[in-house]
């Protein structure tokens, strides 16, 4: 039948594939709490950046190391800018016509190709197939903006990693950026792989099983490589080094951990049996139209010894996650909030206020599901904004951002 014939034609465009909120790589913690973490973590920097370069009537040059299928392109352009007001409708700092190239560099072929496919019909974007760490980087014009986002620089040996922002630093010109997102070393998902002795123990035997989610026989089959581990001493050791090697031209502007308690591996408990698969809740609550059960979303955070500092900061970090919980719990209900359990001045009064008024005026809504529309994707929103508020940069997230600017 003709009807059958054009959906079928429909379905092998891939548009009608349903999206992936609740798993896999583009799941809802990926893009309401990663990337936007990580964004408000850059926007100031860009800011100035994209300010400067207007002034001097320039386009953006962006280097994308290991882009993958491109996706720092959607990120960057994604970062809206905190001066704009609230009736601006494209409010991103990076906007098409200021962008002169973004270039992307990786050595998966494959990906590659995926990246060509969505990006074809944009001129302003191309993709080199190279090794990050043998790139020609000192023969092109120099960048604006060097990413290496998404644990990339997780994959390189420190050597590699030297040499790669040498070679940064002595080409870019005064005032580029280098933003780069290493794994998270006192991460609560791999809490058993803690450890003071950096130099003995720098990698983690990593597999990508979350995709894999309840196949605990596909998870046994996984190929493991080594990943970088990277915590706040041993970044500022990278970055002392690189400056002792080219007289100073670069410096480390913010360290700031991402992704504390939903990171992949929560859910997996894979390298840590105390974890909850915070993940899978945290993407139900962004998850249009879907219910979460807010009682499981309680951590229980179970410390490590030897550890006062990073335990310090995820139990902060637990107590007050589960008041928020908690008290957004207490507020549907009716009930009087539990009392808090500390008071952390711009972060969380302004959180606990933001529930109060969402829950007020979801109360007070007579269609749809406004719990589900409402209360949960806001109570998730607030969450992020607790860890963003709390974290202290020692690399107890999955991952820790490094925003890094060429000074010489």
């Amino acid at each position: 039948m003709a009807e059958i014939d054009a959906y079928n034609e429909a379905l092998s465009t891939g548009q009608y594939e349903k999206p992936g909120g609740l798993l896999g790589k583009y799941d809802n913690v990926r893009r309401f709490w990663e990337d936007e973490q990580l964004g408000v973590y850059l926007r100031p920097y860009l800011e100035r950046l994209v300010d400067r370069k207007k002034a001097c009537r320039e386009g953006l040059r962006v280097l994308d190391l290991g882009c993958g299928s491109g996706d720092g392109y959607e990120f960057l352009t994604s970062i809206h800018s905190s001066r704009a007001p609230l009736a601006e409708h494209d409010s991103a700092i990076i906007r098409p016509d200021l962008l002169e190239l973004y270039k992307g560099v990786d050595v998966n072929e494959g990906l590659l190709r995926q990246a060509q496919a969505v990006y074809r019909d944009q001129p302003k974007l191309a993709f080199t197939l190279s090794d990050i760490n043998t790139h020609d980087i000192v023969s092109e014009q120099p960048y604006d903006l060097y990413l290496a986002n998404y644990g990339t620089l997780s994959h390189n040996t420190d050597e590699q990693t030297l040499a790669l922002l040498n070679n940064i630093a002595r080409h870019g010109e005064k005032g580029a950026l280098v933003v780069i997102d290493w794994v998270g070393r006192f991460s609560y998902e791999w809490q058993t792989l803690w450890t003071d002795d950096f130099d003995n123990n720098r990698c983690i035997d990593y597999a990508i099983s979350y995709i894999y989610a309840g196949d605990e026989k596909k998870r046994d089959e996984l190929t493991y490589f080594p990943l970088r581990l990277m915590g706040r001493l041993e970044a500022e050791g990278i970055c002392r080094q690189v400056r002792k090697e080219t007289g100073g031209a670069i410096a480390l502007r913010k360290l700031a951990d991402r992704s504390s308690f939903v990171g992949r591996h929560m859910d997996t408990a894979q390298y840590n049996r105390h974890c909850q698969p915070l993940r899978r809740l945290v993407n139900s609550l962004f998850e249009p139209n879907v219910c979460t059960n807010l009682d499981e979303l309680i951590v229980r955070y179970v410390p490590a010894g030897g550890f006062d500092e990073v335990n310090a900061y995820h139990q902060r970090l637990a107590d007050c996650w589960n008041h928020l919980v908690l008290s957004t719990m207490a507020l549907m209900e009716k009930d009087t909030p539990p009392e808090a359990p500390m008071v952390i001045p711009g972060v969380t009064p302004r959180v606990f206020n933001t529930m109060k008024k969402v829950v007020k005026l979801a109360a007070g809504m007579r269609e749809g599901n406004p719990r589900a529309s409402l209360v949960e994707p806001q109570l998730g929103c607030c969450l992020r904004e607790l860890e963003a508020g709390l974290q202290k940069g020692l690399g107890c997230g999955h991952g820790l951002a490094a925003i890094f600017e060429i000074v010489k």
